[in-house]
């Protein structure tokens, strides 16, 4: 190969002399280095035109995620409006509550006195069936009234009256649930619940149970009746809705 090529520079030598050899080497070497940087500034331009989308794309997606932005706080701005608004009405429909609260609290102090004292009332009373037979659930729930709630204190009794063997008979419905008297005792601002489990004596039919809250402080003891089947009935009907 290398005698090859020692002929080609030999016959062109022949022919074209020395200097003219060294001018073609000289044209080559310039012809090469001119398409070199060609290549080299279409490479370049090539370069700056995808530099150029690059930031074009940049440019639009900053324009959408500014319009997003704007979007999100004008959407929050009216959230923020609505809620205020939304809680505004609940005051209200809270100041309205608390009236009509007083009014009826008034109402029972003069029609049914034994309903309401010290701003407590006996708000519900559920009996739920258990699935074992004859074994129930109760949940007796105590209200206070009065917008501006102290800590009340008190006790209280469930009575389960009924008929057994064809006589009237009576049970106390938390010893029957197996609630002790440090149990019976409560300690509540704006509501107390008392619930448990109980089991009827056996040939017994309950008919009423009878509740009575007595508020530390205050002479008048609460009382309210509930009937056995009206109460089985109201459970019924919730299960249904």
């Amino acid at each position: 190969m290398k005698e090859k090529k020692n002929i080609i520079i030999s016959a062109l030598v022949h022919r074209f002399g020395g200097w003219g050899v060294l001018a073609l080497a000289i044209a080559c070497g310039a012809l090469a280095g001119y398409w070199g940087g060609n290549w080299h500034v279409l490479a370049l331009q090539d370069e700056i035109e995808r530099k150029e989308l690059l930031i074009e794309q940049l440019y639009e997606r900053s324009e959408t995620f500014d319009y997003q932005q704007h979007i999100a706080t004008v959407e929050l701005g009216i959230e923020r409006a609505a809620s205020k608004s939304l809680q505004q009405e609940l005051l209200m429909a809270q100041d309205e509550n608390f009236a009509l609260r007083r009014e009826l609290t008034f109402y029972q102090k003069i029609m049914a006195p034994e309903l309401e004292a010290s701003g407590v009332v006996i708000d519900s009373l559920e009996l739920q069936k258990n699935i074992a037979a004859n074994h129930f659930h109760f949940r007796l729930a105590i209200v206070q009234m009065e917008r501006l709630r102290n800590l009340t204190k008190g006790s209280l009794n469930i009575r389960l009256h009924g008929r057994k063997e064809g006589k009237s008979a009576s049970f106390d419905l938390l010893a029957l649930a197996n609630i002790e008297a440090k149990d019976r005792q409560f300690s509540m601002r704006y509501f107390t619940v008392q619930a448990g489990d109980f089991v009827l004596p056996d040939d017994f039919l309950p008919e009423r149970i009878d509740v009575e809250v007595n508020i530390n402080g205050s002479k008048q003891p609460l009382t309210r009746s509930f009937f056995w089947s009206q109460l089985l009935q109201e459970r019924a009907k919730q299960v249904v809705e």
